[in-house]
């Protein structure tokens, strides 16, 4: 199993290029097609034919710097293809980034973004780039972290089970990755969701599934006892991981929200890769 087509975000952040070396060094490890989407960045509805704005104009005054941003932060990806050898496709979209992203995700097997970094980001925003794609494309979505790791060579990953249906997606979404990896540890996240009588219940299960795809783990049971984003986190640092994989959002947004929740915490504070799925 493998990703055959994995699609980055390319922009102008301070954080473009470490991510489009990460994504560009899993598509050399999976064989894969890596499709670099700028965006326009404005919403699709504005130009829905595209960008055919006039030149020497007004408006072209006010869209066509972000036109040019937009093919500058392509030509970098093109750039760092080329060194890393893969085969790639550069797409220039006219949209906002969240709604290109999830039209183009739509035919490709992994999506790569780059944790949320208050210093970038929009005040006024309400949802931040990875959460919306998360809970709005049917993809899972691969978030490096702002602090601008190497490229991806085979880490240790820890693999967040707690039962639900989003552990179930993101452990199926993960199995290219898992069967790659230097090592892969389960953290069974016990507590008032799952009992360590029922995870120990379904452990066979589990692990039988993994094992007809080739991916052999160690298991290690945690009892949550505060915030389990947090623990997690210091899980994987203990261990030495290099990779996250959890369901994100079991609980409704409105909830995640106002109070808080694993979710949030590992898309906030993560200093290593996530892969996430809903």
């Amino acid at each position: 199993m493998s990703y055959p087509t994995i699609l980055v975000h390319v922009d102008q952040s301070v954080h473009a290029a470490a991510r489009m070396r990460y994504a560009a060094s899993l598509a050399r490890a999976h064989g894969a097609c890596l499709i670099g989407a700028a965006m326009f960045g404005v919403s699709h509805d504005v130009f829905p034919h595209g960008y055919d704005i006039l030149p020497d104009t007004l408006a072209a005054s006010l869209f066509q710097p972000l036109a040019d941003n937009a093919r500058r932060a392509l030509e970098r990806f093109e750039t760092i293809a080329r060194e890393m050898q893969v085969q790639f496709e550069s797409r220039f979209l006219c949209d906002a980034a969240d709604g290109g992203l999830m039209l183009q995700g739509r035919f490709a097997d992994l999506l790569v973004v780059s944790q949320d970094d208050p210093d970038e980001s929009l005040r006024v925003m309400g949802t931040r780039l990875p959460d919306a794609l998360i809970l709005n494309c049917a993809r899972p979505v691969l978030v490096v972290p702002r602090s601008d790791p190497a490229p991806y060579h085979n880490p240790h990953i820890l693999l967040a089970w707690d039962g639900s249906k989003e552990a179930s997606s993101a452990l199926c979404a993960s199995i290219p990755l898992l069967r790659r990896a230097g090592a892969v540890t389960i953290a069974a996240l016990t507590g008032p969701g799952l009992t360590e009588d029922e995870f120990k219940g379904e452990q066979a299960d589990l692990l039988g599934f993994l094992a007809r795809h080739h991916v052999s783990p160690r298991v290690v049971i945690r009892k949550v006892l505060h915030d389990s984003g947090r623990e997690l986190l210091a899980l994987a640092d203990e261990l030495g991981c290099g990779l996250l994989v959890m369901g994100c959002y079991g609980h409704s947004r409105f909830r995640e929200l106002c109070l808080g929740g694993a979710s949030r915490t590992v898309l906030a504070e993560a200093g290593i890769p996530l892969l996430l799925a809903h």
